[in-house]
C-alpha cells in the first residue's frame, strides 16, 4: 500500500505518496443521526475512560451507542448494562463467548445500526470536544467524502502524531487496581494538548489512501454502495477490517478524508484477539 506521509509545509508531495496538500473548510454540520459502534475485548480499565469521554464530549448531534463484547471476563458486560439501563438514548450490546463468534457478531452490530453515519471507535480511545462534530463537518463538505478519520499518537502513518507531550501509563503490569482508569493517561494534559492542536490546525484536513480503524466515521452511501455481502467475502470482520473497506470505499468512488485539526488519544491495544491490528 501507497506511503501516505503527510506533504510538507509548502505543500508539495513527498516522493511516493498520495496524499494532497492540507485544506480548510468551513461548514455547520447537520443534525444527524450517528450509530457509534464499539469493540470491547475485555480491558474494562479502558472502556471506564473511553465511554465517559464520549459522553462528556458529544452533546450533538444526537447519536447511538452499539457496543461489540467479544468473550470479556473482567466485568465488561456488567459494565455495558449498566450504562444501558441509565441512558436517555438508545444502546444496544452484542455478545459473542469467543472470537470465533466475531463474524456474526460484527453483522449482527452492524445492522442494529440505524444512523446516517457509522463510526467504528475502538475501547482503548479517549475522544475530545468537538470530535463529532469536526468529522461530520468534513464528511459533509464534498459528497465524496465517504469516510473520515481524526490524528492520533498510536495510529496509520497519515494520521499519526509522533510526539505528545502528556503522560501515558504503560498497558500492562502498571500496578492499578481495576477501575482505576484515570490513572491510565493525564486527562487534563491531553485535553488541553488537544485544544491546541485544534487552534493551531484550524479546518484544515488531507486526503489519503488509507484510514485507521480506532476511530472512523463512515457515510451510510457508502455502506449502501459496497455491498456489504460483498464485502464480507473478503474478510469475516465487515466494515471492522479497515485495510479493506478503505479499499473497496476508493474503489467505489469515495475520497478518504483526515481531520488535520482533530486529536484523540490512543492507547494502541488491539481490540480483536485474533490478530487485525486496532489501527
Amino acid at each position: 500500500m501507497a506511503d501516505t506521509r503527510e506533504a510538507d509545509k509548502g505543500g508539495e508531495m513527498l516522493a511516493g505518496t498520495h496524499v494532497v496538500p492540507e485544506r480548510k473548510i468551513s461548514v455547520v454540520a447537520p443534525q444527524s443521526l450517528v450509530s457509534i459502534i464499539i469493540p470491547c475485548c475485555g480491558m474494562i480499565e479502558y472502556t471506564q475512560l473511553c465511554v465517559p469521554s464520549i459522553l462528556r464530549h458529544t452533546p450533538k448531534p444526537p447519536f447511538e451507542l452499539i457496543f461489540l463484547d467479544i468473550g470479556s471476563l473482567d466485568g465488561t458486560a456488567k459494565y455495558l448494562a449498566g450504562i444501558k439501563a441509565a441512558s436517555s438514548f438508545r444502546v444496544e450490546i452484542v455478545r459473542t463467548p469467543t472470537d470465533l463468534g466475531i463474524s456474526d457478531a460484527c453483522k449482527e452490530a452492524i445492522g442494529l445500526a440505524r444512523g446516517d453515519y457509522l463510526v467504528l471507535l475502538n475501547n482503548d480511545t479517549v475522544v475530545t470536544d468537538g470530535w463529532l462534530q469536526q468529522m461530520i463537518s468534513l464528511a459533509t463538505a464534498s459528497l465524496t467524502f465517504g469516510m473520515v478519520g481524526p490524528m492520533s499518537n498510536y495510529a496509520p502513518e497519515a494520521q499519526l502524531v509522533e510526539a505528545v507531550p502528556y503522560r501515558v501509563k504503560p498497558r500492562r503490569g502498571s500496578g492499578l487496581p481495576r477501575g482505576a482508569a484515570a490513572e491510565l493517561l493525564d486527562l487534563e494534559g491531553m485535553h488541553a494538548f488537544a485544544r491546541g492542536f485544534r487552534e493551531e490546525r484550524k479546518s484544515k484536513w488531507i486526503e489519503v489512501e488509507r484510514l485507521g480503524g480506532f476511530c472512523l466515521l463512515i457515510k451510510r452511501q457508502v455502506i449502501d454502495r459496497i455491498a456489504l455481502p460483498k464485502l464480507e467475502e473478503w474478510t469475516d470482520l465487515s466494515l471492522f477490517d479497515t485495510d479493506i473497506l478503505s479499499v473497496k470505499a476508493r474503489q467505489a468512488g469515495f475520497t478518504l478524508a483526515c481531520c488535520r485539526d482533530l486529536f484523540i488519544h490512543h492507547f494502541g491495544t488491539r481490540t480483536f484477539s485474533h490478530g487485525i491490528s486496532s489501527i
